[in-house]
């Protein structure tokens, strides 16, 4: 029963780099299709959640290729720009109201996390296969 279990943990764990890595080749795939513009941050407000965390919320403003100004909002995982600074910002071209910060650093990170949680998984697998 015990090793029933940990091929099932290893399982779940081995599954969670399949599902990052699939994120990664999506947003790649955004990125070379997606017009990629500089963008203006206007407002950065942080909220206590009832659960103690915080969530920061970025506003900012870009310009579409036809000149107009768009606006967008994003959840920064690891850096929170200050108001009025740049940042990178990429757009879908058919729809140029949808955009998001072309940061890539938290899909890394992930991926390599989920790679750590994989090997882990890989092992949970092989030693409940073993016994």
């Amino acid at each position: 029963m015990e090793s029933l279990s940990l091929v099932a943990f290893g399982v779940c764990l081995a599954l969670v780099f399949p599902m990052s890595l699939v994120m990664t080749v999506r947003t790649w795939s955004r990125r070379r299709t997606w017009v990629h513009a500089e963008g203006t941050v206007t407002s950065v407000k942080t909220k206590r959640q009832s659960s103690g965390n915080t969530q920061t919320t970025v506003r900012y403003q870009y310009l579409d290729s036809s000149g107009q100004q768009r606006s967008g909002t994003d959840t920064p995982w690891f850096r929170e720009p200050k108001r009025n600074s740049r940042i990178a910002v990429m757009y879908d071209p058919d729809r140029p109201e949808i955009s998001e910060a072309s940061s890539m650093t938290w899909l890394y990170l992930m991926l390599l996390f989920s790679l750590v949680l994989f090997v882990g998984g890989v092992i949970l697998i092989v030693s409940g296969l073993g016994t």
